[in-house]
């Protein structure tokens, strides 16, 4: 059954008329009955009883229908995706995000990307949460993935999972004996910070004070990596998200412990400019980010 044949008998059902359902499709009246000659040979049976004034269809043409329906759509969906699909190769996507999600993150996410649509630009910014967010939103990136939630206007938010904050410590701290670490463990610790200005920063200060606790910050560093590396060495200890420091106590660098009484998490999301139609490149970023993101933020790996 040809496509063309199946359009033309939904327009006869649907119109009650041949002479309409030309109308309808911008044909003659001799080239719909000739699709439906067509589609009748394919089936090998009647599909409308012609009356003086109108067309019915029959009971296997009844039968049809939902089915010729349910085929042309999919053709529709189908040339759409193809559409949108030869439009990604002239498509860019820009992307703003933390260094630590640039580091640990988005190189697994963009190789999969690039892998599947090798002709996209690919561009990343990264910057701090309120760069990424302004970057949005003038529209230097296109997307930007942040912690959430977002109080700035103009910007809708899609949730991409959550992770979780650990305690990290050198080898051989007082912590390793600990099953979590508590606000109050903290008290007398010398804490490795990763930026003030950062929502890690706030969670863990919020998660300190909220138990009378105050905390020696003693260090201020804005690179993660070297935030992991004044641990190890023996210089303080920190919060940092699971997933980043997963390498180093994997390697026996330092150890990490998750905080009690029921852990610390925070939820990733994907921001875009409010009511902007995402492009098909645009769209093909954000599906793998949603079917991806989460399993990277997980401590379980």
């Amino acid at each position: 059954m040809e496509i063309k044949a199946l359009r033309t008998f939904i327009a006869v059902a649907e119109t009650g008329s041949f002479t309409r359902a030309g109308q309808r499709l911008s044909v003659s009246q001799s080239a719909v009955s000739q699709q439906i000659r067509i589609l009748e040979k394919d089936v090998g049976t009647p599909l409308f009883t012609r009356r003086a004034r109108n067309v019915t269809p029959t009971q296997a043409g009844n039968v049809l229908l939902p089915y010729a329906r349910q085929i042309t759509a999919k053709a529709d969906e189908a040339a759409a995706v193809i559409s949108d699909f030869e439009g990604m190769g002239r498509g860019r996507v820009a992307i703003g995000a933390g260094g630590a999600i640039c580091h640990h993150v988005l190189p697994s996410i963009l190789s999969e990307f690039s892998a599947r649509f090798s002709k996209i630009e690919i561009q990343v910014l990264s910057g701090f949460t309120m760069e990424t967010l302004d970057r949005t939103l003038d529209g230097t990136v296109d997307v930007g993935l942040l912690v959430l939630p977002i109080t700035t206007g103009g910007l809708t938010a899609t949730e991409l999972g959550r992770d979780e904050l650990v305690a990290i410590a050198p080898r051989g701290h007082r912590w390793e004996s600990l099953e979590r670490v508590r606000a109050r463990d903290f008290t007398a610790e010398q804490v490795v910070v990763y930026n003030r200005s950062s929502r890690t920063f706030r969670t863990l200060e919020r998660f300190l004070l909220e138990d009378g606790v105050f905390p020696k910050f003693g260090m201020e560093i804005s690179d993660l990596e070297a935030v992991k590396k004044m641990v190890e060495v023996g210089l303080g200890v920190s919060v940092v998200a699971a997933w980043a420091a997963r390498r180093e106590v994997d390697d026996g660098a330092i150890i990490s412990r998750p905080l009690a009484p029921r852990g610390l998490y925070r939820t990733w999301g994907l921001v875009r400019r409010s009511g902007e139609t995402a492009t098909a490149s645009h769209r093909a970023f954000i599906n793998i980010c949603k079917s991806r993101f989460a399993s990277l933020l997980s401590s379980e790996r």
